[in-house]
């Protein structure tokens, strides 16, 4: 963790991939604030880590192919990414790649540590 504790921001992200430009917003909520200098902890809920999925078509949501923009965000800020257990393990099955490492937690692990940020945004 950074060592000025407000410094730190959970975004807490549950919208569904590829399904409206929703997720898109997240991703540029997530940029801006890697560019105000927060360490960003972002946390996909459930099916919401599929936005990390390094082959899907996007052109069904209206994205660019910028949308995989996620992986860009460690070069701007400290970042550290969290999903489901579960939802990392059924990725695994599937042969689904994701476009960046992934810290698995249980979700009442991910409810414990966006707690203890200063910072909490719901996306």
């Amino acid at each position: 963790m950074s060592e000025n504790p407000n410094s730190t921001l959970a975004l807490i992200v549950q919208s569904m991939p590829y399904e409206n430009r929703v997720a898109r917003a997240n991703i540029d909520l997530a940029l801006a604030a890697a560019a105000m200098d927060f360490e960003l902890h972002v946390y996909f809920s459930g099916a919401a880590i599929m936005q990390l999925a390094l082959e899907r078509d996007v052109t069904g949501a209206m994205l660019s192919a910028g949308y995989r923009a996620w992986a860009a965000l460690p070069e701007l800020a400290a970042t550290f990414i969290y999903g489901e257990r579960s939802w990392l393990d059924y990725c695994q099955q599937k042969d689904i790649e994701l476009v960046m490492p992934v810290r698995g937690l249980s979700p009442s692990g991910m409810k414990s540590a966006w707690r203890r940020h200063a910072h909490a945004m719901v996306l």
